[in-house]
């Protein structure tokens, strides 16, 4: 007699992930995420930016879910991956940190920072609403009214697989389409997107 799912092993899982089973993701999502956003935490120390860091690292294993070698050891081979993803992490934020008290100072001094962040919102609100009607709603009920992933999913009648997909694709819209404004994106990133 085989095992639920929930206790079947990594191998196996993974096994049921190659054959597009989000029921075995879910599990293996469930089974490391946590474990993965304490490891991250610890050396990050912020949690949006640990999270983010999480569901990246998740994410890239559902798309790579082929990929993996049939018999991976998943456990160490995630750890050593979420250490890669700290580090990257850690060094692409770091000429992005502005206190926000200073960052304030500076804008309520300086026409040219005020205009340039009142753009950047004007800009970000025009890119919000090029969303999918759907898209936009996961989006500001995670960011704009702090709903965790499974309070949307209740919410929206939606499965945790796809408000999770939801958020990764906008967030990454979001990289790519304010790439160019990254002098004070960095201040409203922490305002809005994270």
């Amino acid at each position: 007699m085989r095992l639920p799912l929930p206790e079947q092993s990594d191998v196996l899982l993974l096994e049921e992930c190659r054959k597009d089973n989000t029921k075995a993701y879910d599990i293996l999502f469930d089974r490391y995420s946590g474990k993965l956003y304490n490891y991250a935490l610890k050396y990050i120390r912020d949690e949006v930016k640990a999270e983010e860091a999480m569901m990246d690292l998740m994410f890239w294993l559902w798309d790579k879910r082929h990929e993996l070698a049939p018999d991976v050891q998943l456990a160490p081979y995630l750890f050593r991956a979420m250490k890669h993803a700290v580090i990257k992490v850690m060094t692409r934020h770091q000429t992005q940190t502005v206190p926000l008290d200073f960052a304030d100072d500076t804008a309520t001094e300086d026409a040219g920072n005020r205009l340039r962040e009142t753009e950047l919102t004007a800009l970000y609100h025009e890119k919000l609403s090029a969303l999918s009607q759907q898209r936009q709603k996961v989006f500001r009920l995670s960011r704009h009214n702090n709903m965790s992933h499974a309070e949307i999913a209740k919410e929206m009648n939606l499965s945790l697989f796809t408000v999770k997909n939801h958020i990764k694709a906008s967030l990454t819209y979001f990289r790519s389409e304010l790439k160019d404004y990254i002098d004070i994106s960095g201040v409203l990133i922490f305002l809005f997107f994270l």
